[in-house]
């Protein structure tokens, strides 16, 4: 008996669809990284500040660069090594997919009822934050991929 089920062949997926994937998921993640230190009482704007040489005011730039990094590095990693189809990984997709959500959703949840008083230079700290986790994650991403 014949067996008309087609076989999908492994498809490597594109050298610009991992980066632009690995550098969305490290910036997400730092996003959520961002609203969690806010909520925790860490502000990026301290480094301004005259006692900007504190171990506390450094910490979550340095929080920032490394989560980008390992993000991006992970999803760069898992992109380019797994082919696709990944059939074999159904269950810890979900998992992975609920794990996120319920995260997401704790720290949407926590954080909604902080507001800022100099809104001006928290959006540009932020901003900030977000061009050197670009940057990282790029680099975690750049090094990560196989070629």
């Amino acid at each position: 008996m014949v067996d008309n089920k087609r076989e999908l062949s492994s498809v490597p997926l594109p050298p610009t669809l991992i980066y632009a994937t690995a550098l969305t998921c490290g910036v997400m993640a730092v996003i959520g990284l961002q609203v969690y230190l806010n909520r925790a009482g860490y502000d990026l704007v301290s480094v301004l500040s005259p006692r900007a040489m504190q171990l506390r005011t450094a910490g979550p730039w340095w929080a920032i660069a490394g989560v980008a990094f390992i993000v991006s590095g992970l999803t760069a990693a898992a992109l380019s090594r797994l082919p696709l189809p990944w059939r074999r990984f159904r269950l810890l997709r979900w998992a992975a997919g609920a794990v996120i959500v319920f995260l997401l959703s704790d720290l949407g949840h926590s954080s909604a009822g902080t507001v800022r008083v100099d809104a001006g230079a928290n959006v540009l700290a932020s901003l900030a934050a977000l061009a050197i986790a670009a940057f990282m994650g790029l680099c975690g991403a750049y090094f990560t991929a196989r070629r």
